[in-house]
């Protein structure tokens, strides 16, 4: 009796382990428009980059009650809107929207202390001092 209850045991853990494997990780979500990735939570923060309507980011957090998600998207990390995110990894919560979804797949909560990103370093070119002229080289002189 006992070993048939320590074998379920360890047959339900082993089950239950890709689950909670997958909640420990970033959640992968769509977005549902194009999106302003900004560089706090909330509107009066800069945009750093927009998300066009599709597109991939990875969520690794978002405020208390999901309104606001920290995620990256290509080489850009910042805040979007949850409202318009939509969860895009296996299982029942496919295709939810990540207030909805969030608590279930596991996505953690900031309560405080928001990490808060700048803008990217801006590449500026040299300006070049005299109007760009090509150079085509002549044929040799004669001898």
């Amino acid at each position: 009796m006992v070993t048939r209850f320590s074998l379920a045991l360890v047959t339900a853990a082993l089950v239950a382990l890709p689950a909670s494997a997958e909640a420990a990780g970033p959640a992968v979500a769509y977005t549902t428009a194009n999106l302003n990735m900004r560089a706090g939570p909330g509107t009066n923060y800069p945009v750093i980059t927009t998300v066009p309507r599709g597109g991939g980011v990875t969520v690794f957090g978002c405020t208390a009650d999901f309104t606001w998600c920290d995620a990256a998207f290509a080489n850009a990390k910042g805040w979007v809107s949850g409202r318009y995110l939509s969860y895009g990894g296996n299982g029942i919560y496919y295709g939810r929207p990540i207030p909805n979804a969030g608590v279930g797949i596991g996505v953690p909560r900031y309560y405080r202390d928001y990490p808060i990103y700048g803008r990217p370093p801006v590449v500026v070119q040299p300006r070049r001092p005299y109007p760009y002229r090509p150079y085509y080289p002549r044929y040799p002189g004669r001898y």
